[in-house]
């Protein structure tokens, strides 16, 4: 008899690839449950094997999804697994390498605030595993490709200098949903953590420009200090206003994406998530930078 798997956030890109990879697959069923925490019942339990809890987004519902989840199953006395998809951002502004017993850290923000939260909750929970990747790229990711492939074709990111020397903690998208996957059906790993991102990870100069090149945006800008401080601070505000205008009214053609003040730290920051652990436990390994940068080039240009 085949797994009931009830997927929690299938409205986002993560948990709809492991939708359809369990519905592929000859031991699973996925159940979805994409609607807001305040619809959730101990009744979405009721056959269920397993959990992925795949919710991403707004801080609000990151939280509001893992107390509505983790207080059902601590009032029913729920023993299914379940897989919690959590951040590298609970490591907030650390640096250097760092392991999974290392202290979290909420200084981030409201979204890095909310998923130490959250995890605060899933490791109350005897039966659950959390992952905490990097940053995932690939063919239909939104954030890590497509936003990137789009300031890149722009021309308005490119070789950052200095300010592109952080480490880039990529993870292609298809090992997240393997390690996902494995999560939910490998034995005696309930109460691990797991930090997953490839071995040796460029810094973010190099990935910005492999991936121009992968895309075929050259020359690669060369894009100075003054000109990163305007993007952030002058038009940053604006353009994210207009991208949440456009996603309240549902517009189809997308506008130039904003280099943010929280990218460009993640530019700077000095982090390597160590993922000994996972590739252990889980028997991991991970797609080569130069064929996940041609994959998602291909997919962007598909697309776009």
């Amino acid at each position: 008899m085949k797994q009931r798997v009830l997927v929690l956030g299938s409205e986002h890109f993560v948990a709809a690839r492991v939708m359809e990879a369990l519905s592929a697959s000859d031991w699973a069923t996925p159940v979805p449950f994409p609607g807001p925490p305040a619809t959730w019942s101990e009744a979405h339990l009721a056959g269920i094997h397993s959990v992925f809890n795949g919710t991403m987004g707004r801080p609000d519902a990151i939280l509001g999804r893992a107390q509505a989840l983790y207080g059902a199953l601590a009032r029913i006395g729920g023993e299914a697994r379940v897989v919690h998809l959590s951040s590298m951002t609970v490591y907030g502004t650390r640096s250097g390498e760092v392991v999974e017993s290392d202290a979290l850290r909420p200084d981030l923000g409201a979204y890095g605030a909310a998923q130490v939260a959250a995890e605060s909750l899933a490791a109350r929970y005897p039966c659950s595993v959390i992952l905490r990747p990097g940053c995932e790229y690939g063919p239909a990711c939104p954030e890590w490709s497509e936003r990137i492939a789009r300031l890149l074709c722009a021309h308005r990111l490119g070789d950052l200098g200095a300010a592109g020397d952080g480490v880039c903690n990529l993870l292609f998208v298809d090992d997240l949903v393997e390690a996902i996957l494995k999560s939910l059906t490998v034995p005696g790993i309930d109460g691990a953590r797991f930090n997953l991102a490839m071995r040796s990870p460029p810094t973010w100069n190099e990935y910005l420009i492999r991936f121009a090149r992968a895309l075929g945006a050259v020359p690669v800008s060369r894009i100075g200090a003054r000109r990163l401080k305007i993007e952030a601070r002058l038009a940053a505000p604006p353009l994210k206003l207009l991208e949440m205008m456009q996603r309240r009214l549902g517009f189809a053609r997308a506008i130039s994406p904003a280099i943010t003040p929280s990218l460009l730290n993640l530019c700077r920051q000095n982090i390597t998530l160590s993922s000994g652990r996972a590739e252990a436990a889980l028997g991991l390994a991970w797609t080569p930078l130069h064929e996940g940068l041609q994959r998602a080039a291909a997919g962007f240009r598909a697309k776009f």
